[in-house]
């Protein structure tokens, strides 16, 4: 088993330390069992129409998409929340003070992610074809804001295609497939953005289109679905944005050269659909027994006689403080009190 992470462990601080250990352990966390079936069964689609779609119009969009999200994303507010004149003073502050920010944008992107999936989810065919370029930029913008928190600008063409390459990871099916994405990150900061980034980007979307169509045309259902769609992708966009910037801080600061994912169980390794359909079905068999051992737990505690600390002491306490009242009244009505019986609290002798 390699360790969680190379780190020289006299320089983290209690919380950086409990960082790395969080870093660590999400490595190795599994997507959504469920939400991985689904991605495996709209793939195909999307990789082919991916296919029919020219390379050049793909480039022009995700290239104007960028260009809007670095536009909407800014600089400013950040430097005004965190009282800095320049981003690369963030990565001299604590690190908790560039999670709290980080958290802070996260937040606001979802919120705004299912109002706007509610909205195009709502209006049918159209609006939904709307919500993937829209949720597209979004995304990035996000990306590009929680960078800034941890005191990275993207003033270069490299940002761009990190950028992109986070999202691919945060977008990733499969366990392994995030842990080779998430791997590839520290190549990307030097790479021009390749036809495969552009390919994986596309086919990824699509899927998600894809999954929206799907509820789009149930009367009711397509706000819903759109919404809760659009949460859980930008949730997965937010944590893959924040643990990546948190390990580049961590890098950059001398604090750690790498953090290996934490031990992770072969049934969350397994590929392809085997794997997925096993972790599908540990998952609801889990559901299951939880849910029906829960309650008959519930009902067992209920009926069992109470014959433990904390209830012989509540209820000495009841019996011991009912004598103390009833010997009260009795010395108010000028009554002798009756001597203590065996089961009575023995009275603490005088110092």
């Amino acid at each position: 088993m390699s360790a969680p992470a190379e780190t020289e462990t006299s320089k983290l601080t209690a919380y950086e330390s409990e960082q790395v250990r969080q870093i660590a352990a999400w490595k190795s966390e599994p997507p959504n069992p469920l939400s991985e079936l689904w991605k495996l069964i709209t793939l195909p689609g999307a990789r082919l129409v991916e296919k029919l779609i020219p390379d050049r119009v793909v480039r022009a969009a995700i290239e104007k998409s960028y260009d809007v999200s670095e536009l909407l994303a800014g600089e400013q507010d950040i430097q005004r929340q965190a009282g800095v004149k320049d981003l690369s003073e963030l990565r001299d502050k604590p690190l908790e003070e560039c999670d709290r920010l980080a958290r802070q944008v996260g937040l606001a992107a979802q919120a705004l992610a299912v109002a706007e999936g509610a909205a195009t989810g709502a209006g049918g065919m159209l609006t939904t074809l709307l919500d993937v370029p829209l949720l597209f930029i979004l995304a990035l913008r996000t990306i590009i804001k929680t960078g800034h928190c941890y005191g990275y600008p993207f003033h270069h063409r490299r940002g761009r295609h990190f950028a992109l390459g986070v999202l691919i990871a945060a977008i990733s099916g499969s366990l392994e497939v995030r842990r080779q994405r998430i791997h590839r990150l520290r190549e990307l900061e030097d790479l021009l953005l390749e036809e495969t980034q552009e390919e994986i980007v596309t086919e990824e979307l699509l899927a998600f289109l894809f999954q929206l169509e799907v509820f789009e045309e149930v009367p009711g259902v397509g706000a819903l679905s759109g919404a809760a769609l659009n949460l859980s992708f930008l949730h997965r966009v937010d944590v893959t944005a924040r643990r990546v910037f948190q390990e580049r801080w961590l890098r950059d600061n001398g604090k750690v050269s790498v953090i290996e994912p934490a031990a992770a169980h072969p049934r969350a390794l397994a590929a392809g659909w085997s794997g997925a359909l096993g972790r599908a079905a540990y998952t609801a068999c889990y559901g299951v027994g939880f849910g029906v051992a829960l309650p008959v737990c519930m009902v067992e505690q209920l009926l069992r006689p109470r014959n433990n600390a904390v209830t012989r002491g509540l209820r000495e306490g009841a019996t011991a403080a009912t004598r103390a009242a009833e010997q009260a009244l009795d010395r108010m009505r000028g009554v002798a009190p009756a001597l203590p019986s065996r089961e009575a609290t023995p009275a603490l002798a005088p110092a």
